[in-house]
């Protein structure tokens, strides 16, 4: 299963940090092997989210070269790559590949290498259960296209603006195929007060209100990813009895639940 992340705007769907969040809870929830990824043509701030690289490491240029999607990239281009050789260039999070994460490109630009992109992702369905990828905003300039069209699940990121909501429905109108997947809606960063409430948006894009699932605000999930310990967090407040972090992580969950089950289209 591919499950994408994407927002219509950059910077307005907390994308990535979503992202982070649902694939430690479900790496805690189930026994898949999981692989997160991005197609940023930079390193985007996923990988920070769920590590912190030594110094040593962020000024090695020759090993960011032998990890990641630099890796894959030759391997793939010299017709080298196999499934089983995917893992060996991520970082693992957890034993038998419960969570693992490949690095994007130490590059500026991929420079032609956007179907490699693809073919890798291909490449790697047939060793993971589930690869999570998140997507480049926006449609202009990048694969995020493809990627989108070639994935089972699309969990669209969006927040209580009214003109990213009526620019995202804009979007969903201009790409019909975009509406025939299996989709799920995060509104980040919620504001009970707003007066867009799921209810509201439901109506306004003609949505399922059951796919509508609502993140709040978390100044200690804000930490974690400052800190690179999404997973940790993620840990340690799904035993929570109450509190705003043990809300916070139920949110993620029921999102995590409602893909794994079966999204409504």
């Amino acid at each position: 299963m591919q499950i994408s992340l994407w927002s219509n705007m950059h910077g307005q769907g907390a994308t990535s940090a979503t992202t982070a969040a649902l694939a430690s809870v479900l790496a805690q929830r189930t026994n898949y092997k999981i692989l997160v990824t991005h197609n940023h043509v930079e390193r985007s701030a996923l990988e920070g989210y769920f590590y912190k690289p030594s110094k040593e490491a962020e000024l090695s240029f020759s090993g960011l070269a032998n990890q990641g999607l630099d890796a894959l990239i030759r391997l793939i281009q010299n017709g080298r790559l196999s499934p089983d050789m995917v893992p060996d260039y991520t970082y693992s999070l957890l034993k038998n590949n419960g969570l693992d994460i490949l690095m994007g490109t130490s590059k500026n630009e991929y420079s032609g290498n956007n179907d490699c992109f693809m073919d890798i992702i291909a490449c790697a369905k047939r060793f993971y259960d589930i690869i999570i990828t998140d997507v480049h905003s926006g449609l202009e300039g990048t694969n995020s296209l493809k990627v989108l069209e070639n994935s089972d699940v699309i969990i669209y990121c969006l927040n209580q603006n009214r003109f990213l909501l009526e620019d995202f429905k804009a979007t969903l109108e201009n790409h019909p195929i975009l509406e025939s997947k299996h989709a799920a809606y995060v509104i980040s960063r919620y504001e009970s007060k707003s007066s867009m409430t799921p209810g509201n948006i439901s109506r306004r894009l003609q949505i399922d209100r059951k796919a509508i699932f609502v993140v709040p605000e978390n100044s200690y999930f804000m930490d974690a990813l400052n800190n690179g310990k999404v997973f940790e967090f993620s840990a340690y407040y799904k035993n929570a009895r109450k509190g705003a972090e043990k809300d916070f992580i139920a949110s993620i969950t029921s999102l995590a639940d409602y893909v794994i089950k079966g999204c409504t289209k």
